[in-house]
């Protein structure tokens, strides 16, 4: 198998994954459009299968929650067979079939173009002039529509059924995509039998569609067609829509992560195949304590950590968002044993006095992020466990492809006793019905009736959440970041004692995410000027008054004061692909200025 083309390890779990519609550059320039395979294909290039891959990673409690044995990275690097090596590669498949040439416009699936074995380009035959290495090929592009559906299948354009034949013609010819204009008007498909053609506009409409039936097609799985009773929907190749990570994720906080969990190592397989708890006081005391390196540790209470540690992998549909928390705002564990989460606890700028109640400056973090399967069409909403997600593998595996990232961070956690009488005004919870009965209406007209729609947007929510977008955005001026390398992760949940903050850091699976500009930011000298920045910038949007008006954002189904000019950032950086964001509930708005939670800050008045 020939390499065509180079990808980075964490683009396969952003939007390279299983599934994806990949586009490469191959000899002299030939566009060459390839479907991400399925893990199966990982395990046949592969000299160890599975879990015993070299190129694996652990993190327990998001195993338990994936109902998973582990993870594997993307391959990279090369693999040892005896005494020789050879490329890691991620497999793939030619997709779309169909190629147009661009100088004849000759328009036909791959297999009546020119090739050589071995290679993935393609040429056509009548174009290319000389011979040999003297040749000048012309390569055929692969076309720019595909066809799926809310199931995540692929399939080819119908270009053959597309122009209207005439009743004589026998379709066996080949066709032609001739361009004579601007858009979608200006091209059309030309059958060169019956002399019929058809512009392509409105292909990309549903109703375009409507006697077209989804095959049923997984092409990155290689696997026989399956019914659908999905209706299929004409895209371009290369759209945003066209693939939507699932990816489920987790930071490496105590009680695991640390030099504790890793003495466990070898008896661990032992400690989570017992079916009876009574037994493990007795396997403590026998097995493990004799090895134990600290002689000043008791039985019980090393029996009652390892407790601790197998309570958190029963819960295996538990968020493990509140114990993450947890770490956060305590005093942050001991940094010899927990090399991987350091955090140094910082005082809050005065200023600040009333409205926040923990700031955090995270020095060093690990991140494990496992890829789940993707959507098409329209993403996952968060917390919707409904949801159809499309496979990676023909059949469940016990692992899933997964990245670990090392970073640092900002936590900050709001004044909950503020918040709560904050987001108790009339006024405050009107707005935020708004804002969940828009994008309720939204979820529904992508979704059946009867799933309902699986998030709160609380105005704790719409605070939470803006705010973490407006410090990001404020931050990648000072930290020496830019927003796409910066992620937000949000706590949040409702009622007295619930979460109320948000975690600001780094993603690059490098060290460069570790040179601690962030961390630096989040001390307390830095952080107060640089908040108070970032509120005034939301003040006033080059788009107002659109935006403050909510019309800019009426298309991301919320009709909240947001819009690119003002709280947008990559949709990489965001758990909610930009949705579900509201500036007016940080400063107010014009015409409410008492529905800021800021607003007496701006104002001058703390």
């Amino acid at each position: 198998m020939k390499p065509i083309g180079k990808i980075r390890r964490s683009q396969v779990l952003t939007g390279n994954g299983p599934g994806a519609i990949i586009d490469f550059r191959g000899e002299d320039g030939a566009p060459i459009s390839v479907v991400a395979a399925g893990l199966e294909a990982w395990d046949q290039l592969s000299i160890k299968k599975g879990l015993l891959n070299d190129q694996r990673i652990h993190h327990e409690p998001l195993q338990a929650r994936l109902q998973v044995n582990g993870f594997r990275l993307p391959p990279v690097g090369e693999e040892k067979i005896g005494k020789d090596k050879r490329p890691r590669l991620v497999p793939s498949y030619r997709f779309p079939d169909w190629h147009v040439c661009p100088k004849c416009n000759l328009l036909q699936r791959s297999r009546f173009w020119g090739a050589e074995i071995g290679k993935p380009e393609l040429w056509c035959p009548t174009c290319s002039s000389g011979r040999g290495r003297r040749q000048k090929k012309v390569y055929a592009v692969p076309v720019r529509f595909v066809v799926t559906c809310p199931a995540g299948h692929l399939q080819d354009f119908p270009w053959m059924s597309w122009p209207k034949h005439s009743e004589s013609c026998s379709r066996k010819k080949a066709l032609k995509l001739i361009g004579d204009g601007a858009g979608l008007k200006g091209l059309s498909v030309h059958c060169t039998e019956c002399e019929s053609e058809r512009d392509l506009d409105g292909a990309l409409s549903p109703s375009a569609h409507a006697n077209l039936r989804c095959d049923g097609k997984s092409p990155w799985l290689q696997l026989p067609a399956t019914g659908c009773n999905h209706h299929p929907v004409a895209i371009q190749r290369g759209a945003s829509n066209a693939y939507f990570p699932v990816i489920a994720s987790a930071l490496d906080v105590p009680p695991f992560g640390g030099s504790f969990r890793d003495m466990l190592e070898d008896f661990w397989p032992d400690l989570v195949a017992l079916d009876d708890r009574s037994q493990l006081p007795d396997y403590v005391r026998k097995r493990i304590l004799l090895n134990w390196p600290d002689p000043d540790v008791t039985s019980e209470e090393l029996t009652s950590r390892i407790i601790t540690l197998l309570k958190m992998l029963d819960e295996k549909t538990g968020d493990l968002r509140p114990n993450e928390h947890l770490m956060l705002c305590s005093g942050g564990p001991d940094n010899e044993a927990f090399a991987e989460f350091q955090v140094s606890h910082q005082h809050l700028p005065y200023e600040m006095n009333g409205l926040l109640d923990h700031l955090v400056s995270v020095e060093r973090l690990r991140e494990v992020r496992a890829l789940q399967g993707f959507t098409r069409l329209s993403p996952v909403e968060a917390g919707d466990s409904s949801s159809f997600i499309a496979p990676l593998s023909e059949r469940k595996l016990n692992w899933l492809p997964a990245i670990e990232v090392r970073g640092e961070g900002i936590f900050i956690s709001f004044d909950e006793p503020q918040v709560i009488e904050w987001e108790n005004r009339p006024e405050v919870i009107a707005r935020a019905a708004d804002a969940h009965s828009a994008a309720e209406r939204s979820w529904k007209e992508h979704n059946s009736e009867d799933r309902p729609f699986p998030l709160a947007i609380s105005a704790r929510f719409l605070l939470i959440h803006t705010t973490a977008h407006a410090l990001a955005e404020r931050l990648s001026l000072d930290s020496g970041y830019s927003t796409a390398s910066i992620r937000e992760r949000l706590y949040v949940s409702p009622g007295p004692g619930g979460m109320c903050g948000f975690l600001l850091y780094t993603s690059a699976p490098d060290s460069d995410g570790t040179l601690g500009g962030l961390s630096r930011k989040g001390r307390t000298s830095e952080l107060g000027p640089i908040l108070l920045a970032a509120l005034r910038d939301l003040e006033w949007c080059s788009s107002d008054p659109l935006c403050s008006s909510g019309i800019l954002s009426l298309s991301e189904g919320s009709g909240s004061a947001a819009c690119h000019c003002c709280t947008f950032i990559p949709e990489t950086s965001c758990e909610h692909f930009n949705r579900h964001l509201d500036r007016g509930m940080l400063v107010g708005k014009p015409d409410q200025p008492e529905i800021g939670f800021f607003r007496a800050l701006l104002e001058g008045k703390i």
